[in-house]
């Protein structure tokens, strides 16, 4: 069945090619609407499907948008010409394979999951003596590796950070997390291998000190969607400044009333002031475009939800009904 855009995702699809931002409340069409949007670069922009870059939080998303955009596409394209499709970190990962070794990062390294990572973090706070640190309560690693992964979401340098410390409370225990946590980096550095939040700071590091890594990167590229970016970091945003500046046709969707990584490091912030951190090439800031017709849901459980939503001070476009045919 051929999928007919609403009016919102029409004005979307009708807009200029550069950077933008899509507001797209629950059940608004989302999904759809990246897909239309790829369609469109291709058949209307003469952009094609290898040159599309589809980034999300996911590999079952990821999955799920590169089905998506294939339905959408259909016969308009040749046998195996298909948008690439990525999660943020993976996508880090094939920046820093590539040219990982100007990072200090060789090719083959490999990425532990969160459960080695928290017991090489085990290891290392056993074999240092602390001071201020209770090591004896069972949730101590799970602090470290809190503050550790919270300084890089944030690309905060951890011997700066020590460095600019005072002696008075409660910085004689941040600083012994601190220690723990540049052990665990050190202890990294050793067996060769990185975590998953390494991949981005060391990607940001790659692009911001070699720009033109970062220029054979975008040239690969004519159109880069951000699939859930309300749920993207500080460190996630900079390493996508670092390729998607200077008016590049960049497309984030999200909604900040779906924000669900806040406890991992998420802001917001990157999803609102898209517009000033992707501004258009004469530095006027991005556009913004609102999704509000819900098509999956009936007019009562849409009135709900927004009263809900007006209760808790929803800054976003309040939903409306429409036609239900989901995403």
């Amino acid at each position: 069945m051929k999928l007919v855009p609403t009016s919102e995702q029409r004005t979307v699809l009708d807009s200029a090619l550069g950077p933008m931002r899509i507001s797209a409340g629950a059940g608004t069409g989302k999904t759809a609407t990246v897909a239309l949007a790829v369609a469109n670069a291709v058949c209307h922009h003469g952009i094609e499907p290898e040159q599309v870059l589809g980034l999300t939080f996911t590999n079952k998303a990821a999955a799920e948008l590169a089905d998506r955009i294939r339905t959408v596409l259909g016969t308009v394209t040749e046998p195996g010409q298909e948008p690439e499709v990525h999660t943020y970190h993976g996508f880090a990962a094939h920046v820093v394979t590539e040219f990982g070794a100007l990072a200090g990062i060789e090719r083959g390294t490999s990425v532990i999951t969160p459960i080695f990572s928290r017991q090489l973090l085990f290891d290392v706070i056993g074999r240092r003596r602390f001071h201020h640190l209770d090591v004896t309560w069972p949730g101590v690693v799970d602090r470290i590796h809190r503050l550790g992964a919270s300084l890089g979401d944030h690309l905060v340098d951890v011997d700066a950070l020590a460095a600019a410390a005072a002696d008075s409370e409660p910085w004689p225990e941040r600083i012994e997390l601190l220690s723990a946590w540049s052990d665990y980096r050190a202890a990294k550095a050793r067996l060769g291998v990185v975590d998953y939040a390494d991949l981005i700071s060391a990607a940001v590091r790659l692009l911001t000190e070699h720009p033109q890594i970062a220029e054979r990167v975008r040239a690969r590229y004519r159109l880069a969607l951000l699939d859930e970016y309300q749920d993207t970091n500080p460190a996630q945003r900079v390493f996508l400044q670092s390729l998607f500046l200077g008016g590049f046709p960049v497309v984030a969707v999200g909604d900040t009333d779906q924000t669900i990584y806040e406890w991992r490091g998420a802001s917001p912030e990157n999803f609102e002031r898209f517009g000033a951190h992707f501004p258009q090439a004469d530095g006027r800031d991005a556009p913004g475009l609102p999704l509000t017709i819900n098509r999956r849901s009936d007019r009562r459980i849409i009135a709900v939800a927004n009263a809900v939503r007006t209760q808790i001070g929803s800054g976003s476009a309040p939903l409306r009904p429409g036609p239900a045919a989901g995403e």
